[in-house]
């Protein structure tokens, strides 16, 4: 069994449903579930909060256009739809990982959960942020043809797929950014590249990696992962 509470979900249905014995079923696979009144309160809980699972029924109003289900989204959770008699069709071209039949049951929706646990799971050890306060030892911006350095910055969260910097002043969404930092904890350097994905005018920018050597994703993994504030073992025992 999951320990209590390691993930999240949010909850778009048309039908009700008895929310308790629905919940009940999560718990056992250590998920909070929380619901939405609607798609537009659905969009607006996943830009505010972490949430690793969304379970939208597709009849419901709005829900074709969720944008969680685009395949540009930026979310980088499990999506999983309740269908009708489960047409492929309706949800072609969306990025849609899990789907499961209606009527919506305990059995259903176990199997379901069951089938996107370890994507899940995966996920939220890739991308779960741990605070630091690292001082990159060097660090580039490469936009539009330019070349400079990024300044007095500091990597205020990190995971193995990004990290956020915080500087003196905003950098360009879609800027690249080559920065060398040492791993939490340890002597070691670590030299990474990767694409400004957010920005915001205090400073703070959102980078994702996409150039690094598998022997330091390997050690990245491995030393972020010793500081989950849960056991690993106990969801990857195999791992």
């Amino acid at each position: 069994m999951a320990p209590k509470n390691v993930f999240s979900a949010l909850l778009l249905s048309k039908d009700p449903l008895p929310l308790e014995a629905v919940r009940k079923v999560f718990e056992e696979y250590g998920i909070e579930l929380q619901s939405a009144a609607s798609a537009a309160d659905l969009d607006h809980l996943v830009r505010a909060r972490r949430f690793d699972l969304v379970l939208c029924d597709y009849d419901a109003p709005g829900a074709p256009q969720l944008a969680c289900l685009r395949n540009d989204t930026r979310w980088r959770g499990i999506s999983m739809v309740i269908l009708r008699d489960l047409r492929p069709r309706e949800i072609k071209g969306k990025r849609i990982h899990f789907t499961v039949s209606k009527p919506l049951n305990a059995d259903v929706l176990s199997k379901g959960l069951r089938a996107a646990y370890t994507s899940m799971a995966r996920e939220r050890f890739a991308s779960y942020r741990h605070v630091v306060a690292l001082r990159p030892m060097a660090g580039t911006l490469l936009y539009r043809g330019g070349q400079r350095a990024i300044g007095q910055s500091v990597i205020a969260n990190i995971s193995q797929t990004g990290l956020c910097l915080s500087g003196p002043e905003p950098l360009p969404p879609g800027g690249i950014i080559s920065v060398n930092f040492p791993l939490p904890d340890a002597d070691r350097l670590l030299h990474v590249v990767g694409t400004i994905v957010w920005s915001d005018a205090s400073g703070k920018a959102g980078v994702r990696f996409h150039s690094m050597t598998a022997q330091e994703q390997k050690q990245l993994k491995e030393r972020l992962n010793a500081k989950l504030p849960w056991n690993a073992d106990l969801l990857f025992p195999h791992d």
